[in-house]
């Protein structure tokens, strides 16, 4: 074994152990987290999961009413902080808006709060205070804000305050499913921290029990979409196949569909429809052949017929940099944000009447591309 990691230590490469999942070995344990806010019979529960120096132990408030709740999410090690009201209804969200003017839009974020918060800050989108300062813009999610990171709640809880606020100031926050959402709600937890594991068991409770339709965030992410149009734009996170476009599901049975199985299992998946949106090959949540340059401009065409739009976004699959394929009819933004992060930059794509851009941490904007060439089969 030490013969196999001398040429590594000569290089002064770093080693970095992986778990059988493939990702880095997770050392992370219990620590701060919350709030988690649960319906049980007549009371409404708030959790918390707090650290006093060494010690981390678990918090709870006891409510019998919804109304004015205000809650306070802390960022550890940072000193950052926002509050925020727990919203009277919930609602399903729309599926086609018109065009806007401005649109930032972001993906696979995964827990990382630092990252998430310089982007939106620097683009303008929130203030220092976490506070929504985009006006009437939109800001576009094509999900997996889930595992990985150890920031995942906190995420969550600032898209669900920058929602309320956005309304509230005639723009839009959208929050489109990606599969890592999917795999959470189902019960794979391949991918999720051992922190949350640990945090469930302080708070008395299952690790599923945070998501599901007793929990508010639980409740608030099945009011969520697989796939929204903007204008000519259609969003999602893996993107749209030629086999799901053949179904030739509306996009609006498409997102009906997908609610109706959220949290139920691959196998518990039966219906034809729901199985060619859940496909873990073809489906909207899965799909890579896009993102991979790896299918025609003539099922390109047909996909965005389908869709009745102009242009797709998507997420999903990494790319080195925003990518435009297919004659910039597909555009990929699924980044490495904690590798851009620790060189100092953050970027993301901002769509301005019509028109794609790339906009960094400092609000600079571009219209530098990569741009992938057609496959030489074509």
């Amino acid at each position: 074994m030490l013969l196999r990691l001398l040429p590594f230590l000569f290089l002064g490469m770093p080693l970095t152990l992986l778990a059988a999942n493939g990702e880095p070995f997770d050392a992370s344990r219990a620590d701060t987290d919350g709030p988690h806010v649960f319906y049980r019979g007549d009371k409404i529960l708030v959790k918390y999961v707090l650290r006093r120096d060494t010690t981390v132990l678990s918090k709870t408030l006891e409510f019998t009413a919804k109304k004015a709740i205000s809650l306070t999410c802390q960022i550890p090690k940072s000193g950052d902080s926002f509050s925020f009201l727990l919203k009277d209804e919930l609602v399903s969200e729309a599926c086609y808006y018109p065009a806007t003017e401005r649109m930032m839009v972001l993906s696979d974020i995964e827990g990382d709060f630092k990252a998430f918060k310089t982007i939106l800050q620097g683009g303008g989108v929130i203030d220092e205070s976490f506070n929504w300062n985009f006006g009437n813009g939109h800001l576009v999610l094509l999900g997996d804000f889930f595992d990985r990171g150890l920031q995942v709640t906190e995420c969550l809880w600032l898209i669900y305050k920058l929602e309320a606020e956005a309304e509230a100031a005639g723009g839009k926050v959208h929050f489109i499913l990606g599969n890592h959402e999917i795999m959470n709600l189902q019960g794979n937890f391949t991918y999720v921290r051992r922190k949350y594991l640990e945090n469930a068991l302080l708070m008395g409770d299952d690790y599923k029990t945070l998501y599901d339709r007793n929990s508010e965030l639980g409740r608030w992410l099945r009011t969520k979409n697989a796939v929204e149009k903007i204008g000519d734009y259609v969003f999602c996170h893996g993107g749209i196949s030629p086999e799901l476009a053949q179904t030739q599901l509306s996009l609006t049975e498409i997102n009906k569909i997908t609610r109706q199985h959220l949290g139920k299992s691959q196998e518990e998946i039966l219906s034809d429809a729901a199985r060619s949106i859940y496909d873990l090959q073809t489906g909207i949540f899965w799909y890579r052949a896009a993102a991979k340059n790896l299918i025609s401009e003539a099922e390109i065409t047909y996909i965005l017929k389908f869709a009745d739009a102009r242009r797709m976004v998507i997420g999903h699959t990494l790319q080195p940099d925003l990518t435009a394929l297919y004659n910039g009819r597909v555009i990929c933004i699924d980044l490495y944000h904690e590798e851009n992060l620790r060189e100092g930059f953050m970027k993301t794509l901002w769509i301005e009447e019509g028109f794609c851009y790339v906009i960094n941490h400092l609000g600079e904007k571009s219209s530098l591309f990569s741009i992938s060439f057609p496959r030489k089969s074509e």
